[in-house]
């Protein structure tokens, strides 16, 4: 077997990351299997290792933290012939939930050792990659606030009032959307592009997506006020709004490109980079991942 490399975020999951990690080295130890490990310390630092680890000879790397983390490595390793791991020990862990990768450290372990190398799909959004979820709206809203509540909580409870406190502020952009030679305009709530299916810790936006199929599962929610959106926001969570079409669109294409009435951050897998206007566009098939050997195509 191959030398197993790790680029480990250590503060993932409110230091979760680490303490997992701690228990996989141990698994390891006792099969007498060869590995090593980088830990990040700055934002961006998780592209930097995978490319130096690559450039070095390192074929097996693997993403430990969460969303931001596996975009970082995987979004690096893109193009190449190396075989990506993903240990999804962060908070929200969305990425993980189409691929079926187990949060648990023993389950995610055996898909690193015995799963099986598929292609994945990765998004482009103008010149940055993501493999989950992109968009910008009432996601980035949240983000936003979110990240004023770390400061002082840990966990899944940031978000919690990130969402909150997004509700009590609800913002509407006014947006021009075109793709496969059809323009549509609306006031919009949401825009989310998925090459996966969830985003903000466990919220399925595009429940039928599939990083497999070359094509990216775009979902626009409509201008509406507060209380028909805390009606939604429950159907939402659970992916059932597609079914709501009187307020959600939702539609598939490989490439599309949203303008809005305001520059408006853009959601990269839950970290915020660029701003619109957005061109999409999906690599299909640029990532070697190891996934549980029953998700077969």
């Amino acid at each position: 077997m191959r030398n197993l490399f790790f680029i480990v975020n250590k503060t993932a999951g409110s230091g979760r990351a680490a303490k997992n990690f701690a228990q996989i080295e141990a698994m390891l130890r006792d099969r007498q299997i060869s590995y090593s490990y980088e830990t990040t310390e700055y934002i961006g630092h998780g592209a930097e290792l995978a490319k130096k680890a690559y450039k070095s000879g390192e074929r097996c790397i693997i993403a430990v933290g969460g969303d931001g983390t596996a975009k970082e490595v995987g979004g690096a390793l893109a193009g190449t012939d190396a075989v990506f791991g993903l240990l999804p020990f962060g908070t929200g862990n969305d990425l993980s939930r189409p691929l079926h990768i187990p949060d648990e450290p023993e389950k995610a372990l055996d898909i690193i050792l015995n799963g099986t190398v598929r292609p994945m799909d990765v998004g482009v959004a103008n010149d940055k990659i993501f493999l989950n979820v992109s968009g910008f709206g009432f996601d980035v809203d949240v983000l936003e606030n979110t990240d004023a509540f770390k400061k002082r909580f840990n966990g899944m409870i940031p978000y919690i009032f990130g969402i909150i406190k997004s509700l009590f502020s609800l913002k509407s952009t006014h947006i021009t959307l075109t793709h496969d030679g059809e323009t549509c305009s609306q006031e919009s709530l949401l825009v989310a592009v998925g090459n996966g299916t969830h985003f903000g810790g466990g919220m399925n936006v595009t429940p039928n997506a599939d990083p497999f199929d070359g094509m990216f599962d775009v979902c626009l929610i409509r201008k509406v006020g507060i209380f028909k959106f805390l009606t939604l926001l429950p159907v939402f969570i659970k992916g059932k709004h597609e079914k709501v079409t009187s307020i959600v669109t939702t539609f598939r294409t490989n490439e599309l490109t949203v303008k809005s009435s305001r520059a408006y951050p853009i959601n990269f897998d839950g970290e915020l980079e660029l701003s619109t206007p957005v061109h999409y566009r999906m690599l299909k098939g640029a990532l070697n991942i190891l996934v549980p050997s029953e998700v077969t195509a």
